[in-house]
C-alpha cells in the first residue's frame, strides 16, 4: 500500500509530468522512480505555465515540502487547487475548492510563512548566520528604510536578488504568483519598446484612455522617484547581498534595472494584504480572484492578534466552486485596472471613480 507521503510526493511529480510533458514510472512499491524535483530552483518551475506552477506550489504545500515555516499552508491547500475561471471574455487562473469548505475558518497562517520585508530578513539572517560579512549588511537593511515607501522598495530589491539566484527558499512563491503578475498592469509598460507603446496605444484609444494613461504614468513616475532614492543607497549598503561584489556578483546594471524594478514592485503591490504598511503577501490566498460581477465574495481574510492571517469561509463552497475575496467593497473600474489589472471586459463595466476624468 502506498503511503500518505509517498502518495503526496507522487502528486509533486504528477504535476511536474503533466507540465513539462515527461513519463514518470512508479515501482512497485509505490515510489517514483525519478529523483524528487528540487523545488527551491527556478529551473524546475521555468518550463511551466501559470496554472501547472501554482498546480506545483500547492501540491509542494500540501506535502510540507516549502519548509517548516510553511507548515501552516498545509490546511489550506489539502482544500484548494488551481483552475481557470472565466472572467469577461477571457480566462484567469483562480483557486477551486476540491472538497466541500464549511461556513469557518479553514486556515490560519501564521506570521514566518507570510512574505514581507521582515519576514525575508529574518529568512536571511537564518540563512546566513555563519557568514559575518552577510550577517552585517542584513542589520543594516532596518537602517534603509527611511520613508514608508522604502519598505516596498527594499521587498523589491532583495526578491530580485533571490530571483536571480539558482536556488532559493522565495523561489518557488516568486515563481508561482510574482513572476508574470504586472503583465496587465499598464504601468509595467515599458513606453521604449514596441510592445509597452502598443499596448498604451490601446488604452489611449478607450474612452478615458488619455487620462487612465496619464494616472499611470504618474505611478510610474513614483516608483522611478523610490527606485532613484533607494536603490543607489541600497547597493552602497548591501554590495554583498544584493551581488555587487563578492562570490555570488551579479551584473547590477542588467538586474537592477528599473523596469525590472517596477514589473516587481506592481506585482508585489497588487498581491498585498493589508497587515501594516504596505501590506504582506500571503501564499495560496494569492491564488483568490476578486468575485466576478454579480457576485459576493465567499472568503474573508483577516489578522490574528499574533499578527497572522486567518482565511475564513462566510458561507458554504462546494466542491469545484472558484474561492474569491474581496478586493474592496467599493472596488472601482480605475483601481482594478491600475493596481490589479483587471481585464478590460471586466473593468470597463465597473462604476467609475467621480470626477476622475473632469479636467
Amino acid at each position: 500500500m502506498i503511503s500518505a507521503l509517498q502518495s503526496q510526493t507522487w502528486l509533486l511529480f504528477s504535476v511536474l509530468a503533466l507540465a513539462t510533458s515527461e513519463t514518470i514510472t512508479v515501482s512497485p512499491d509505490g515510489a517514483a522512480s525519478p529523483q524528487e524535483p528540487d523545488l527551491f530552483r527556478a529551473s524546475t518551475w521555468a518550463p511551466l505555465n501559470a496554472v501547472a506552477r501554482a498546480d506545483l506550489f500547492v501540491a509542494a504545500a500540501e506535502a510540507g515540502k516549502l519548509g517548516e515555516n510553511n507548515y501552516d499552508l498545509i490546511p489550506a491547500a489539502q482544500l484548494v487547487e488551481a483552475g481557470e475561471f472565466q472572467y469577461g471574455n477571457q480566462l484567469v487562473r483562480g483557486a477551486k475548492a476540491i472538497s466541500d469548505i464549511p461556513a469557518s475558518v479553514f486556515c490560519v497562517i501564521g506570521e514566518d510563512a507570510l512574505i514581507s520585508l521582515a519576514s525575508v530578513v529574518r529568512s536571511l539572517d537564518r540563512r546566513y548566520s555563519d557568514r559575518a560579512v552577510l550577517s552585517v549588511e542584513i542589520r543594516a537593511i532596518a537602517g534603509l528604510v527611511t520613508a514608508p515607501a522604502d519598505e516596498r522598495a527594499l521587498l523589491t530589491l532583495l526578491l530580485l536578488r533571490e530571483a536571480s539566484r539558482t536556488s532559493s527558499p522565495l523561489m518557488p512563491y516568486i515563481m508561482s504568483f510574482l513572476r508574470s503578475a504586472h503583465e496587465h498592469i499598464p504601468s509595467a509598460w515599458d513606453p521604449a519598446t514596441a510592445e509597452g507603446a502598443s499596448r498604451r496605444r490601446g488604452i489611449i484609444a478607450l474612452d478615458g484612455g488619455v487620462t487612465l494613461l496619464a494616472a499611470a504614468d504618474e505611478i510610474r513616475k513614483v516608483m522611478s522617484e523610490n527606485y532613484a532614492t533607494l536603490v543607489p543607497r541600497a547597493l552602497e549598503k548591501l554590495p554583498h547581498l544584493l551581488g555587487v561584489t563578492g562570490p555570488d556578483q551579479v551584473d547590477v546594471t542588467e538586474l537592477y534595472t528599473f523596469q525590472r524594478f517596477a514589473e516587481i514592485w506592481l506585482a508585489i503591490r497588487s498581491r498585498s494584504f493589508q497587515n501594516g504598511a504596505h501590506g504582506v503577501l500571503v501564499p495560496l490566498a494569492c491564488l483568490m480572484n476578486h468575485p466576478a460581477e454579480g457576485e459576493e465574495s465567499n472568503v474573508e481574510i483577516g489578522v490574528d492578534s499574533d499578527g497572522g492571517m486567518v482565511l475564513k469561509a462566510t458561507r458554504h463552497i462546494k466542491r469545484g466552486e472558484q474561492l474569491t475575496y474581496s478586493y474592496g467593497a467599493d472596488l472601482l473600474a480605475e483601481r482594478a485596472l491600475l493596481v490589479y489589472g483587471f481585464p478590460k471586459a471586466v473593468w470597463l463595466k465597473m462604476p467609475r471613480i467621480e470626477g476622475f476624468y473632469s479636467s
